[in-house]
């Protein structure tokens, strides 16, 4: 009796182990407040881009015709309105460190320690690529606050430039030249750190057993 006691005893440890590993290994590897806030991130990053995309804005297109038909005032207007879409854009930025900060801190509730690090390193990319885009925004702003200052001139006086007012057009004129070629390298930037984040964000989201938000 007692062996059948003892033999009982302990399949019952067993069986009670075996389900403690198996509610371990079937529960979420991260907390669902993380992958929420993941999706909010790249739902910030859809915006961000969005409105931060000259290429793509239609004010810009509509810039070029205004300026070639000498339509200074619809000119001005369409810098105004393409500062306003950069300007959000800024805040959607800095919306994103606050976001990635958030999961910073969400991310030390993950107890397997692998899944652990492949978040941080994927939060720290994030955070890198979140700065350099900052940075390529801001030189757009910059560019399109001279254009702006540009063209305000030439709304004030379209027909008689005084000497004063031609030699600020050229000096701005010098200083958005000199910006084009910043945006080249900070271009460069972003592609080389957007490759790396999509290795990180991958490779974390594997070990996690994720699919990732697109």
């Amino acid at each position: 009796m007692k062996k059948a006691i003892i033999i009982i005893a302990a399949f019952a440890a067993i069986v009670v182990l075996g389900f403690i590993a198996y509610i371990f290994l079937a529960s979420p590897k991260v907390p669902q407040a993380f992958i929420d806030g993941h999706n909010e991130f790249v739902a910030l990053q859809k915006e961000a881009f969005q409105l931060s995309d000259l290429t793509s804005m239609p004010e810009m297109e509509a810039l070029n015709t205004q300026m070639a038909s000498e339509d200074y005032s619809g000119a001005l207007k369409s810098v105004e309105s393409a500062l306003a879409r950069k300007k959000d854009a800024s805040a959607k930025l800095d919306s994103i460190n606050s976001k990635l900060a958030e999961l910073k801190s969400i991310s030390g509730e993950i107890t397997n320690s692998e899944i652990k690090t492949g978040a941080e390193n994927f939060i720290e990319v994030a955070n890198k690529e979140n700065v350099v885009k900052i940075n390529y925004n801001n030189l757009q702003i910059q560019m399109l606050e001279k254009l702006k200052t540009m063209i305000g001139i030439l709304v004030k006086n379209p027909k008689a430039i005084s000497a004063a007012d031609e030699k600020t057009i050229n000096d701005l004129s010098k200083e958005i030249t000199d910006l084009k070629d910043q945006f080249g390298k900070a271009e460069g930037e972003v592609d080389k750190i957007q490759s790396r984040y999509k290795e990180v964000e991958k490779e974390f989201f594997g070990l996690a057993g994720l699919e990732i938000s697109k």
